[in-house]
């Protein structure tokens, strides 16, 4: 439901913007009334029955200030909102504990119901982790499973490029408002998730990306997902937190076994000791989700990147990029040409899928 100045939306902002009633009753509640319009309205009266006094009060008095604000930040960023109600709501988050009365997202949230795997990991990941994240979420999106992650510098950058590259879905769970991109680098890619994917949040527009929001956005990670596969996490990661919450939720953890000289797999390494199912592909965790799901979500056709025909020219520049990234002068001083060709390459490689900028004018290979 588009977030505009309609009783239906401002009746599902109030439910987010509620003080003084845990989540579990405040669910309870909602159920019984069948709608947050109800909860909002002179209708109240006649499903409080089993209300307390301090219910009914947060509930009379919960119209405030702050929903005007939420309007207002509505407006630019073309945000939605959608209750435990509505028919829309996540399926899966309805089986976790503490799930949010309402989730606001942009995007497609009706894919939030499809079979989904989350991709999670270090944000200062190893260049063959970023690899194998991407290799991973293509192949797990060219089979129809949505791909979760945190929209992160690193494994979840890779994780939902992997699964753009494939043609496929994700979607993007973030710590902070969905009318804010964190981190601001990955702006580009966030447009990109919202053609074919979505981004959602149980936190208020205009939510800053507090450091406290991030271990309650990884419990809808997991949430969202049937299964987490970590590829690398560092001591005291985030995707540890995810791991751990994917446990409590009954989902799957899968963990790609890391070298053991970098500091960004001890945590996935441990995960492995203590009884966390070990992965190299796609294909184990197929082995284990698809005999759950039946039939299983429908194989997608492959991206076009993966059959694209380069020029001579083009694989010059390709021959020249690693999993390691590098400056664009130094591609223009190993084949000897000027850094507008060069540029203009790199832009028809990366439009094609070959390649990936990141910042200051540097590139590597994509996952191809």
């Amino acid at each position: 439901m588009r977030l505009e100045n309609t009783e239906a939306c401002k009746a599902r902002i109030m439910l987010a913007l509620l003080k003084g009633i845990p989540r579990a009753r405040l669910i309870e509640i909602l159920e019984t009334a069948g709608s947050p319009e109800r909860l909002f309205s002179p209708e109240l009266e006649r499903v409080s029955k089993n209300l307390s006094p301090d219910e009914m009060s947060a509930l009379v008095q919960g119209r405030p200030d702050d929903l005007d604000e939420q309007l207002r930040l509505a407006g630019p960023a073309g945000s939605e909102i959608v209750s435990w109600t509505d028919e829309d709501y996540p399926s899966l988050l309805k089986h976790i504990q503490y799930a949010p009365p309402v989730v606001f997202f942009k995007g497609y949230i009706t894919i939030a119901s499809q079979p989904a795997v989350a991709i999670v990991g270090s944000r200062a990941c190893s260049p063959s982790g970023r690899y194998v994240a991407e290799r991973l979420a293509r192949d797990i999106a060219a089979r129809g499973f949505v791909v979760v992650s945190g929209l992160a510098r690193g494994i979840d950058s890779a994780a939902h490029r992997g699964a753009l590259a494939a043609g496929g879905l994700t979607i993007a769970v973030l710590g902070c408002g969905v009318d804010i991109c964190y981190p601001p680098e990955n702006r580009k890619l966030l447009k990109e998730i919202l053609v074919r994917g979505a981004v959602v949040s149980e936190f208020l527009l205009g939510t800053p990306p507090l450091k406290q929001n991030f271990p309650l956005r990884n419990r809808l990670i997991s949430g969202m997902s049937q299964a987490v596969v970590v590829v690398e996490a560092g001591e005291g990661s985030g995707a540890l937190v995810t791991a751990g919450y994917a446990l409590e939720q009954g989902r799957e953890v899968f963990v790609v076994p890391g070298d053991t000289t970098l500091t960004s797999t001890v945590g996935s390494n441990r995960l492995l000791k203590e009884g966390a199912r070990p992965i190299t592909d796609a294909e184990d965790v197929f082995d284990e989700l698809l005999p759950r799901l039946g039939d299983g979500p429908q194989a997608i056709p492959q991206a076009q990147p993966f059959l694209e025909v380069l020029s001579g020219e083009e694989e010059a520049v390709l021959e020249c990029l690693s999993l390691v990234p590098a400056h664009v002068d130094e591609v223009c001083d190993r084949l000897g040409r000027g850094s507008s060709v060069i540029l203009s390459l790199l832009l028809s490689l990366e439009l094609k899928g070959f390649v990936r900028q990141e910042t200051g004018n540097r590139f590597v290979r994509s996952n191809v």
